[in-house]
């Protein structure tokens, strides 16, 4: 009888781990839904210390990358966003990168490689401002998608590829 009640207990006890290791991956890869931001939320002073509100980009479709110059899948995906700024741009495209970095790296970084568009730098409160656009965890690379009218429509976490980038704007322009 103790060979039987062990040859039950053992794959029971298997069977509940792989749920329990399933059941956090599962929890790890699909994010809550999208929390209710808006653009006009932002408000964070850009490499040359303005004051810059989300409200000045209403109108726009507007992709905000979360982005630090130690990340190297952050630094790695810059060079598309410029490229996507350039391409729509005129469409209403506004790309801004809110840089969880110290100032200094931020703008010389950014000298370096010519972006293009607005940067921001979040000193303070940066995972929370990520956790608004929809990153539960607050890790880098992240993406967030606005509408026209500034309301969260999207996020990616992790690099964003050209083909994601223009699948998440491409109905929105």
């Amino acid at each position: 009888m103790k060979l039987t009640i062990k040859k039950l207990l053992i794959p029971c006890a298997l069977g509940l781990l792989a749920m329990l290791i399933g059941g956090y991956l599962g929890w790890q890869k699909f994010q809550p839904s999208l929390p209710p931001a808006s653009i006009t939320d932002l408000k964070l002073a850009d490499i040359d210390k303005q004051l810059r509100r989300g409200d000045e980009w209403l109108g726009k479709v507007v992709v905000v990358n979360h982005w630090a110059t130690w990340c190297p899948p952050c630094r790695e995906e810059i060079p598309l966003l410029i490229d996507a700024q350039n391409q729509f741009g005129e469409r209403g495209l506004q790309v801004i990168g809110i840089a969880h970095d110290q100032m200094n790296a931020t703008r010389t970084f950014g000298d370096h490689i010519g972006i293009n568009y607005p940067s921001l730098v979040a000193l303070h409160d940066g995972a929370q401002l990520m956790r608004q656009h929809g990153n539960a965890h607050a890790r880098l690379p992240f993406t967030a998608f606005f509408d026209r009218n500034g309301n969260l429509v999207g996020n990616k976490l992790g690099a964003i590829s050209a083909t994601e980038l223009h699948r998440a704007i491409a109905p929105l322009l």
